[in-house]
Formats: structure tokens, C-alpha cells, sequence
């Protein structure tokens, strides 16, 4: 909007002053040396206060929060200093400020520049589109290069020192504009408060398409960008999905003695055990492996713990709560540990604080943690697999989409489960997007091992019938 008004007024100015001096010798060109001298110096004027308006804005608005402006706030006695943070804490005013004073010294410079074009061409003829066209190309070349580029790329460098020189000057402008400056000022807050503000459209995908072209162009490692898909997937995460299952929950009874509570606690290696009564849907607490170092040194076949003492509340949460919520949970009650339970209250797994985090940054183990493979490759195209695993882990393995969002299973045991409605037995086999899945090993009604073949990929990927 600034450069319309500029070459409006040089045009204007221009046609008046060439329709005034038509018909002119070159005694009107220089006129009186000491008009000729005023309109110079207007020029000049006009670029340097441009130059000195440009570098503010980029000098005051450069400064970095956290360090220039405490540097800023330490340096009480410098006036200089003061006047910038003074300014600084009226951003709106002061680039209001800024603004009027470049527009406003552009302006006087291309009235200046046009009443000279327009003397030129009533002295020596000149047609009156070349020399319009040959003034504002200098103009605006002479403006870019010393009144916009140049101090910027000054006041970039060293934003404070900057600052601090042209404080002074810039100061008596900002209380010299200060009406102007104010009504800028509310008129902006008053557009920004009837004109809506678009909705942020960008999605989960579209960070994930960023981070993937980001890794694509070297700027993030692997490993960042998969932190950051996990991110963006963390508040769409139920409980259910990271769980251990109910058959693979460690946990004691209140009949237990302390050795056998001492062993399994060296056998797992955890830390925290649900402690239940009668069965494992009736857990009444959590029993914390620390809280038991007092009892170590005991005779352990004579001592006896009452375990409803000793255990800590437990938490329960359904199993689909979401992973943002759960964590925030887990802030507030400052606790490691939740009991998941269906529908009708029955332990359906446990969730740890390790499990919420390890969907941010991956798998954690330590020099205690036993790393079982939970598949094996026989030949080319055939795997066994752990019917516990997950099949998005599968899929990976295998490159091949399994799962969508809508589905009602995590593990390959689940989707057994699911496709057959029943138990399953060994040596079955059921057909599933181009995998041949053939139960091998069953422990009482639980399944453990699945053999999986990979097949040609079907016509219709979404049609599962068990092989006959």
C-alpha cells in the first residue's frame, strides 16, 4: 500500500510540474539554485530517514526475548537501554510509529524525485513516459538498495547495539506520532476483533507428510521423525493397544508368603505387583518391591505380612482411556501403575508409566531385561510367529498393511480370536489378506505360536474366509 501512494503522488506531481514549465529552457530546470538545492536535500533527506526507519524495524523486532531483553532489564542506568525496552513493551505503537515514518519519508522522496523529472522534461523536451519511467526505476532501484536492504542487513547483524544508537531518535518520533501511532494502534485491534481468524486446517497427517519430506531432505534423523509420528498418534492411543494382557499380569495373592513374593519379584524383575484377593479380578492394591527391604534380613519362613497393610492404592482405568489422560493421571496421583478393567470391573491387564512412554520414543531395556524374539523366520515367506505380538509390529515385519482404525484386535492371537469366534486348535487354519495362518502351539485354551505363510495378495484384501 505504501509504494501506491508513493507512485501515485510522483505521477501526479510529475504531470503537474511537466503541464506548469512546458515550453521552458534550461534556466527553468534550475529555476533558483536555492529551490534546486531544497529539493536535493529532500531527496537525500527522505532516503537516509527511510534507511533510519527500516533498520529500526528490523533492529527492535529482531532482539531475542530471552536474552537481549534481560540484558535490557539488568541495565537500569543506561537511558538508551531503557528507552528500547520502553518502546519494546508497546510493540503495536512503535511499529505504527515506523511505519508512518517510512512511508512518510518514501513519499517526500518521490515528490522530490518527480518535481525534478518534471523540470527536466519542460527544459529539454524529453518524452514524458520515458523520463516518468526512467525516474521511478532510479527510485525505487535507490530506495531497495540503500533505504530497505542495506540498514536491515545492519541492523540483522547487531540488533542491540543498533537498537541503542538510533533509541534517541526513534523515541522523539514515536512521541512526536503519538496520536497517529495510538489510533494505527486501536484501529488494528479493532480488525482483529471483527474480522475472523482462519482455523489452523493443518492435520495430523500433514505434520507427519512435513516430517516425513523433512527426513527426505536431511534436516530430521529417523528416529525424529518417528518421535514425532508418535506425537501426533499419542492422544489417539487407547489403553487397550499398550496393555499387558490379564494372562501375562504378574502379580501376588494375600495367601502368598514372603518368600514366594521375594522370588517372583527376582524372577520378573519388576518393581510393582498388584496385589489381588481370591482371583485376579478382585485386586485390592499394589505392592511396591521396596517396601519390602525392611522384612529381607527376617527369618522369611516365620514372618508374615499382612499385605492389605502394606499395599498402596491402585488406580483403575478402562481400557479405553486414552494415553494423554492416563499420563496426566499418573502427574496427578503420582503413580507408576494402572489396573485396566473391562466393562464390568474384571482386570483386563495393567498399564505402566514405561508403557505410555515407550509409544513416544520406542522400546526401553536395561542390563536386567530379557529380549525374547517374538518370531523367527522358517524359510522365505514363512514365520513363526508369538501370538501376543502386535500386529502393527508384524505388519512392519512383514510390509504389508493388516490394520486399520476401526479394528477390534491389537494382537495376532486377537485377530485369531476374532476370525474364528472361538477357541481355535492346533494344526487350524484360516485365510487373512494374503496370509495363511495355521495355528501351532496352544497352552490350555490361551494361544501361543501361529505359523504364518505369505501368500499372493488377494483381489479383495477385506474378505477373510477360513481355509477349508
Amino acid at each position: 500500500m505504501g509504494n501506491l501512494i508513493i507512485y501515485a503522488l510522483t505521477a501526479f506531481s510529475f504531470v503537474f510540474w511537466a503541464g506548469e514549465t512546458t515550453g521552458s529552457t534550461v534556466d527553468t530546470l534550475l529555476g533558483n539554485p536555492v529551490d534546486l538545492l531544497v529539493l536535493l536535500l529532500i531527496i537525500v533527506l527522505g532516503i537516509v530517514f527511510s534507511a533510519f526507519f527500516s533498520g529500526s524495524e528490523v533492529a527492535f523486532f529482531s532482539l531475542d526475548k530471552k536474552v537481549d531483553r534481560e540484558t535490557i532489564e539488568e541495565s537500569k542506568r543506561d537511558a538508551a537501554l531503557a528507552r528500547v525496552l520502553y518502546m519494546l513493551e508497546r510493540p503495536r505503537r512503535l511499529l505504527a510509529t515506523i511505519l508512518i515514518g517510512n512511508t512518510f519519508a518514501n513519499i517526500i522522496t518521490a515528490v522530490g524525485a518527480a518535481v525534478i523529472a518534471g523540470r527536466i522534461v519542460a527544459a529539454f523536451g524529453f518524452h514524458p513516459v520515458l523520463v516518468f519511467a526512467i525516474e521511478i526505476i532510479a527510485l525505487t532501484f535507490t530506495i531497495v538498495v540503500l533505504a530497505e536492504i542495506t540498514p536491515k542487513l545492519l541492523a540483522l547483524n547487531r540488533p542491540l547495539a543498533v537498537s541503542r544508537r538510533l533509541s534517541g531518535l526513534l523515541y522523539f518520533f514515536f512521541l512526536l506520532f503519538s496520536p497517529f501511532s495510538k489510533l494505527v494502534s486501536h484501529g488494528t485491534r479493532f480488525l482483529e476483533k471483527s474480522i475472523p481468524r482462519p482455523a489452523d486446517n493443518i492435520s495430523g497427517d500433514d505434520l507427519k507428510t512435513i516430517a516425513e519430506v523433512g527426513e527426505l531432505h536431511g534436516s530430521l534423523h529417523g528416529d525424529e521423525r518417528e518421535i514425532i509420528e508418535n506425537v501426533i498418534e499419542f492422544g489417539n492411543t487407547y489403553v487397550r493397544e499398550i496393555m499387558t494382557s490379564r494372562i501375562n499380569i504378574s502379580a501376588i495373592s494375600t495367601k502368598h508368603t514372603l518368600q514366594e513374593v521375594l522370588d517372583l519379584i527376582r524372577e520378573k524383575g519388576i518393581s510393582r505387583l498388584p496385589l489381588y484377593e481370591n482371583d485376579i479380578d478382585t485386586i485390592i492394591g499394589i505392592i511396591h518391591s521396596k517396601d519390602l527391604l525392611p522384612y529381607i534380613h527376617s527369618d522369611l519362613g516365620e514372618t508374615s505380612i499382612n499385605w492389605k497393610t502394606l499395599a498402596r492404592k491402585a488406580l483403575f482405568v478402562p481400557t479405553t482411556k486414552k494415553l494423554d489422560d492416563l499420563l496426566r493421571d499418573f502427574q496427578r496421583l503420582k503413580t507408576h501403575i494402572a489396573i485396566v478393567v473391562d466393562e464390568y470391573g474384571g482386570t483386563e491387564g495393567v498399564v505402566t508409566l514405561d508403557d505410555v512412554i515407550e509409544e513416544i520414543i520406542g522400546e526401553i531395556t536395561d542390563e536386567y531385561t530379557e529380549t525374547v524374539a517374538l518370531y523367527k523366520e522358517k524359510s522365505p515367506g514363512v514365520y513363526v510367529f508369538d501370538a501376543k505380538i502386535d500386529l502393527d509390529d508384524m505388519a512392519d515385519i512383514l510390509s504389508m498393511e493388516l490394520t486399520t482404525s476401526d479394528d477390534e484386535y491389537e494382537t495376532l492371537g486377537g485377530l485369531i480370536y476374532y476370525l474364528l469366534e472361538r477357541i481355535p486348535e492346533e494344526g487350524e487354519s484360516i485365510e487373512f489378506k494374503g496370509l495363511m495362518l495355521t495355528v501351532q502351539t496352544m497352552d490350555n485354551n490361551r494361544l501361543t505360536e501361529v505359523e504364518v505363510k505369505v501368500l499372493s495378495p488377494p483381489e479383495d484384501s477385506s474378505d477373510s474366509q477360513p481355509a477349508d
